[in-house]
């Protein structure tokens, strides 16, 4: 009721106070399939071009098909769009998605950007897909589907999301724009999120911020998984003396994960000076990702990033145009921890050895851009740069209260604790087990590396009426794993006013996260002998528009190397073949005295292919390329087998209705086809499969002037959905034994994800 209460008075005064300004926004449902095409989009060769003509597969999401589609936060974009494989896990990475089929530990091989500015993390990699973005601000998403390493270097491995905000400069001066809105949401969930421009004489701003928060969805509004039994987390010889602490003012033993987010980008200009910010942080619980005999949810994991950077950019008498970047970046990944590892001696590994910790890590970079363009004729263009960046970088987690193997700077090595394995291994059947957390502060020296980055690309572009030849190379080097040259070449021929042809050839290489090279703890090495991973890709695209009807057909193959996956090792090869098709209609709307109708269509058949094989009588991965076959030939050989997690086919449609001038219906139905579960996974060894679901989300939009309101149903039929597990996924699936007795999981990450079922949100969206 407070939190009913406390939105009902903000609704109060925006509907007060938005009559007050004069400034219009865009309009709710005046949005044509021709004005989606004239975008101009930045993110195929890091420069403005058409959609059409641009060399690269792009889809991008507008500022109006947001709000119609009433999308709160990044992930929900993305689980619209082809060529995506989303888990649900409601933890610190509260989605992880795979990218044209390639299965990763998080969201590491995909670049995350604001306006081109990467928001990855520098000492993992991975960037946490959750509800830190504020979205009213943006003016459109792109999404670049394959390797840019050529364009954009290091870690541009799957693809791009670039989040392109709304400028102040592109205002009429002295304008302003200032939008405010207002989330509230299932299992008392609340957010803010605010975006505001203006424009004034030589100066410039824009603004965006969000602050939103949850308790989450808890364990009877999912569907059932046996892991995620409360009766795991409240079981006294599981987790003896863990049981008499708690986080946050909360006991253990019992199901707790809420979450705490928030963002704040803008910047502000001086004629051609830019000053801006890149601040974000989250706070989570961690769900359902881990299994409760395990890993107790209710704690805080949280990761923090701080960027300042200045732009500067000008053009000169000659038409050569000059940008320079610098930026210095800060971040933080820290969090505390309850663990119960079972005592494989005890009769079915009842008892455990239990921790309560903390872990910290603490990163930062400066990094020094300079970018020339120059349109040497009417149909020869050139760009080229230089990139510096140096990095303080963490080497292993600090973690302080856990096992003797991880690295803590406030406890002598000396100091094994009462069983000898570490100051903060107690028993389950101890009665108490001192803890003190909330000590680590400055990273010491011993525990932080340097390493420097260099990098440079020439890029040119040769256009004539019909076609274009595209070419790019980019030279990089890194202190610690050395030196790649990766080329990109395109070439596009528009057949016909309706039919545009691309061919392209692209490559990337995928840096060691240094989590993996240096980061290791109990229960997971690190090796600082990993090799790099590469792509090479071809894509052929075909678009076709006439009228209403818009086609974006492409084929890909993809041939990757030097695998990394979860368990710190290479892993040799992996090949993936894959089509996306998207179509976007509009017609008339023939029954209501309204907007036009939109609606999309999206496939996506992807065909994953690993040449090592998990062997789980052996208990390692076996073939050409993985560890086992470095110490063993008979462990080798080309197995070629599913890689596993990733749907064959999937499926997303969506219409937008607006049934009169002020109230617009939208329904987006989503289809995942069955999929065997990964390689890793004990239930693939079982012959266990993921059945294929479908689900229907709808909102119902209302506008008025400049203040809009939408509800949104998620999940409408209830239906009861599974993800696969992340990580390892190894905790099996035998719940109990003969006689009901809890038995204990096979290891740490739920082999499956169990599901929300039926959710609603409702937004109001005041523009000043």
């Amino acid at each position: 009721m407070k939190a009913l209460f406390s939105f009902s008075c903000m609704l109060y005064c925006f509907s007060v106070s938005f009559s007050a300004y004069s400034q219009s926004s865009d309009e709710l449902f005046e949005l044509t399939l021709d004005d989606l095409l004239d975008l101009s989009v930045t993110s195929g060769s890091d420069r403005e071009e058409k959609l059409r003509n641009t060399p690269a597969s792009i889809q991008v999401v507008t500022a109006a098909q947001i709000r119609q589609r009433g999308y709160t936060n990044i992930s929900e974009v993305l689980s619209d769009l082809s060529g995506f494989d989303i888990n649900i896990t409601n933890s610190p990475d509260r989605v992880t998605f795979y990218q044209r089929g390639y299965r990763t530990p998080s969201v590491q091989r995909s670049l995350i950007m604001v306006n081109g500015i990467i928001n990855n993390h520098l000492w993992s990699h991975d960037f946490p897909a959750n509800r830190q973005i504020p979205l009213t601000g943006v003016e459109r998403i792109e999404v670049l589907s394959g390797p840019a390493g050529a364009v954009y270097g290091p870690n541009a491995f799957l693809g791009i999301v670039n989040i392109i905000t709304k400028k102040g400069k592109d205002l009429e001066q002295d304008g302003s724009d200032f939008t405010m809105q207002a989330q509230l949401a299932d299992f008392n969930s609340k957010g803010l999120d605010m975006s505001a421009q203006g424009k004034y004489e030589r100066w410039s701003y824009w603004l965006s911020a969000k602050a939103f928060e949850s308790d989450g969805p808890q364990l009877d509004d999912m569907a059932s998984w046996g892991f995620v039994d409360e009766k795991y987390l409240s079981d006294k010889g599981i987790w003896g003396p863990v049981l008499t602490h708690g986080h946050d003012g909360v006991p253990y033993g019992r199901y707790v994960s809420k979450d705490r987010e928030s963002g704040v980008f803008g910047e502000v200009s001086l004629d051609n000076f830019t000053l801006g910010l890149n601040h974000w942080i989250t706070h989570n619980g961690y769900g359902v990702q881990f299994s409760f005999d395990r890993g107790q949810p209710n704690a805080a994991w949280s990761r923090k990033t701080t960027m300042y950077y200045l732009e500067h950019q000008n053009t000169l008498q000659n038409g050569i145009g000059i940008k320079s970047f610098v930026s210095f970046r800060k971040e933080q990944r820290y969090g505390d921890w309850a663990e119960a590892s079972p005592d494989e001696q005890s009769e079915r590994a009842k008892l455990s050895y239990v921790t309560i910790s903390d872990w910290n890590s603490r990163s930062s970079s400066f990094k020094a851009r300079q970018d020339y363009e120059y349109q040497y004729s009417d149909v020869l263009h050139y760009a080229l740069g230089l990139k510096y960046e140096r990095k303080e970088l963490t080497k292993a987690y600090e973690i302080c209260g856990y096992w003797a193997s991880a690295f803590c700077s406030l406890e002598r090595d000396d100091e094994l604790g009462p069983y000898g394995l570490g100051k903060g291994v107690y028993y389950s059947t101890d009665q108490s087990m001192p803890v003190s957390l909330g000590g680590l502060g400055d990273m010491p020296d011993s525990n932080l590396i340097n390493t420097t980055d260099r990098g440079a690309y020439f890029r040119a572009t040769l256009q004539e009426d019909d076609w274009s030849l595209s070419g790019a190379v980019r030279w990089d080097n890194n202190s610690i794993y050395g030196t790649f040259v990766k080329p990109r070449f395109a070439a596009t021929y528009d057949y016909d006013e309706s039919n545009t042809v691309k061919l392209i050839y692209a490559t990337a290489f995928q840096e060691p996260a240094p989590i993996q090279l240096y980061g290791g703890w109990n229960g997971r090495n690190a090796n600082p002998n990993l090799l790099p991973e590469e792509v090479r890709d071809l894509s052929l695209i075909w678009m076709y528009q006439r009228g209403a009807l818009f086609s974006d057909l492409s084929a890909f193959y993809s041939k990757y190397k030097n695998v990394i996956k979860e368990e710190a090792d290479n892993a040799g090869k992996r090949d993936v073949k894959g089509v996306e098709w998207r179509v976007k209609y509009e017609m008339d709307n023939h029954w209501f005295d309204a907007a036009q109708i939109s609606s999309y269509f999206n496939y996506s058949y992807t065909d994953v292919t690993s040449y090592i094989y998990y062997d789980h009588q052996r208990a390692r991965w076996v073939g050409n390329g993985s560890a086992a076959c470095e110490q063993d030939d008979s462990l080798c050989g080309d197995y070629r087998v599913a890689l596993g997690d990733i749907a064959p086919h999937k499926l997303n449609v969506g219409a937008n209705i607006p049934v009169s001038q002020k109230w617009s219906i939208n329904a987006r139905v989503n289809y995942i086809s069955s999929r065997q579960l990964y390689l890793r996974n004990p239930l693939r060894d079982e012959g266990i499969k993921l059945g294929d679901y479908l689900t229907t989300n709808l909102s119902v939009v209302w506008r008025s002037g400049k203040l809009s309101a939408h509800i949104k149903v998620n999940n409408v039929f209830d239906s009861q959905i599974y993800h696969p597990g992340v990580g390892t996924a190894d905790s099996g699936s035998t719940f109990t034994d003969d006689g009901g007795n809890l038995l204990r999981t096979q290891g740490f990450y739920n082999s499956v994800l169990p599901q929300v079922g039926r959710n609603w949100e409702f937004v109001i969206t005041a523009n000043f």
